[in-house]
């Protein structure tokens, strides 16, 4: 300690560069709400013309199997549902926690295509998935005009932000979608089938690998990253007709020689989104394993934004879905509590210190010992999320005590100092204090540790709410003692000035006196009366016993608090439709007489039609306050009927 001490330059300098490198780890931190452990929970639902026993005996018995052994070393299947309809059937499988989602969604896709191989034209057209328990979020952002179809938005949009979608890094799946693109039938010519010899799935393979884009890597140059990517070879039906198929005697023939091909008439949309009333495009972004899902959603908006000029003015745009503005306000909230904490830490060292000088010299661990644990974050894999701030804002105040501990033991050593002495002798006493107090510092601060550090190694759902917050304090807090013992002192010795060793007491010194001396005093005769010691022993196991019988089971229940939110959503389901248009006539009239209503209270609406009987409109409103209130307003202008049934619920997208 004594070269350390001694040698104050090399202490700065060291601590210095692993401030840098804290530094530069919180920054390429992964930002997302919550953290990365999560248990998936993937949906799909394919739709049929025939009897549910008819599809079960048929497709779906096989399926279910199929479903429910999609183990690999990256998933695990827990449980698998299915629900059988009249007009369709939807699975959910539920994996382990833990298991990678991405890989939950792409072998669930995998079985479900594969399986859909040998069903009906009409199933393999009405497949859909739906994805839980992941908390990598998205964004969504729908473009719409009282004057343009969807199809011509698309056509418009579709070449000037498709191209610019390879500059988002952190984007794994991002696209445009068109609920009423276009389809194209492709019907085979039974003779020429006949007579070439070829297999219907040999012709779906071909049109399928001529559909397919695909990605080549990738090029560095320098810090810059250019994706390679190919794209479909077939963008049109003159196109189309000229694949090349392979017959059993080694010629090619063309597609259009085989089949009749020819855009499909309008069939019934099976879904269809809104925006205020306008029927709209939505474009989805989902970010890559690890990526940064605040810089994602920012550099996406940004690109439409310097694109907002080439749009016509009729064409608008809203971000339903925007996680940069959930997490720069969720970020923001915690680093003020940090800062908060971090004041308030202060306040009390210098109403207890008095001077300003030790003050500083204490406070600076708390910044100190964040700043160097994002170096632990970074390496152990863990992300910047609501769970993890919580933790490194729960160390905050803790952070000082080593520090207040490593400072009063050196300046009891100064207290009988009187005398002038030099560099070497005040060097000695530092030490000499500092050695006095070591092991009680690196105890205490242990003893605070093994607290948290069992919840950073457990599983499933304990880990996925407080392993975070747990490694966060460890981190933090570990790292605090580490400065307490080494630049605490090295700062404190530089201050003192030859004979200046004592500083003057604190705004609260004559206080405390006297609160220690009222302290001493109880304590000497609660330690007298055994009366009154039994008297407060068996008061405390009273009042212990009252609350574990009444008041902590009255206390509410839940895993996780629910964050505040502007939106609202009016779901409605019917009865007795048969066409999607239909259930979109009649959300419109609910959605005029939701706004006739409240509109005052609402910023914008979203619809989503689901199919030919269910249908939800979500509502933001501007102000969140308001959401309780507006929310019995809402069931109280939609009561349900024989025919109609409608319920109401917040919706975060958090």
């Amino acid at each position: 300690m004594r070269s350390l001490y001694g040698s104050p330059l090399r202490v700065y300098i060291i601590l210095l560069a692993l401030s840098a490198v804290g530094i530069w780890s919180g920054l390429s931190l992964p930002v997302s709400l919550y953290p990365n452990s999560s248990k998936p929970l993937i949906g799909a639902c394919i739709g049929y013309d025939m009897s549910a026993d008819s599809f079960f005996r048929t497709y779906g018995k096989d399926l279910e199997n199929l479903l429910q052994n999609m183990n690999t070393p990256e998933i695990k299947v827990e449980r698998m549902t299915a629900t059988y309809e009249a007009n369709q059937v939807c699975y959910k499988t539920e994996f382990t926690w833990g298991s990678n989602d991405r890989m939950a969604m792409r072998e669930t896709r995998n079985v479900i295509f594969a399986a859909s191989g040998a069903m009906p034209y009409t199933s393999r057209q009405r497949i859909w998935f739906n994805t839980s328990g992941e908390n990598k979020g998205f964004l969504a952002v729908s473009f719409f005009s009282n004057k343009r179809s969807l199809t011509e938005i698309y056509k418009i949009i579709d070449p000037i932000l498709s191209p610019l979608f390879a500059k988002v890094p952190d984007a794994e799946n991002i696209g445009i979608y068109n609920p009423q693109q276009t389809q194209i039938l492709v019907e085979l010519k039974p003779e020429a089938i006949a007579a070439s010899g070829v297999m219907p799935t040999e012709l779906a393979n071909s049109i399928r690998s001529s559909l397919e884009g695909f990605g080549a890597g990738s090029v560095t140059v320098g810090t810059n990253g250019l994706r390679i990517a190919f794209p479909q070879s077939v963008t049109n039906l003159s196109e189309m007709k000229q694949i090349s198929v392979m017959v059993k005697d080694g010629r090619r023939l063309l597609l259009g020689d085989l089949a009749r091909i020819d855009f499909a008439m309008p069939v019934d949309t099976s879904q269809i989104f809104k925006t205020s009333g306008a029927s709209s495009v939505i474009l989805w972004a989902d970010p890559k394993s690890g990526g940064n899902i605040k810089n994602m959603a920012e550099d996406v908006l940004r690109l439409i934004e310097s694109k907002r000029k080439q749009l016509p003015e009729d064409i608008q745009y809203k971000a339903l879905v925007d996680p940069s503005e959930f997490i720069r306000s969720a970020v923001g909230n915690v680093s003020k509590e940090v800062g908060v904490a971090a004041f308030l830490a202060v306040l009390i060292l210098f109403l207890f210190v008095g001077n300003l000088k030790n003050v500083i010299t204490a406070a600076i661990e708390i910044p100190l010992s964040m700043v160097l644990a994002f170096i632990m974050m970074k390496i152990s894999g863990m992300n910047l999320n609501l769970i993890s701030l919580g933790g490194l804002a729960l160390s905050a105040g803790m952070n000082v005590d080593a520090s207040v501990v490593v400072m009063e033991n050196i300046f009891r050593h100064f207290e009988n100092i009187k005398s002038d002495i030099s560099f070497e002798a005040r060097l000695s006493i530092v030490i000499e204090a500092v050695s006095e107090v070591k092991f009680s510092v690196i105890a205490s601060t242990i003893a605070s540790l093994v607290v948290f550090l069992p919840l950073a190694f457990t599983s499933d759902l304990s880990y996925a709410v407080l392993g975070d917050l747990a490694k966060a304090v460890v981190f933090s807090h570990g790292f605090s003692a580490i400065v307490a013992l080494i630049l605490v002192p090295t700062i404190r010795l530089q201050l003192m000035s030859r004979g200046a060793f004592h500083d003057k007491p604190s705004l609260l010194d004559s206080s405390l006196r006297k609160l220690e001396n009222l302290y001493a005093r109880s304590l000497q005769l609660f330690l007298e009366k055994t009366r009154l010691k039994n008297l407060v022993y068996a008061s405390l196991v009273v009042v212990l016993a009252l609350l574990i019988v009444f008041v902590i089971p009255r206390l509410d229940k839940e895993i996780i608090g629910k964050p505040d939110t502007d939106w609202l959503m009016l779901g409605m389901s019917t009865r007795g439709n048969t066409l999607t248009k239909q259930m979109e006539s009649q959300t419109e009239m609910v959605e005029s007489e939701l706004l006739k209503k409240l509109g005052d209270h609402i910023s914008y609406t979203f619809t989503q039609i689901n199919g030919t009987n269910n249908s939800f409109i979500m509502a933001r409103l501007k102000d969140k306050s308001e959401i309780n209130s507006l929310w019995k307003k809402f069931e109280e202008a939609f009561p349900n009927t024989p025919f109609n049934q409608f319920w109401v619920s917040s919706w975060n997208p958090a």
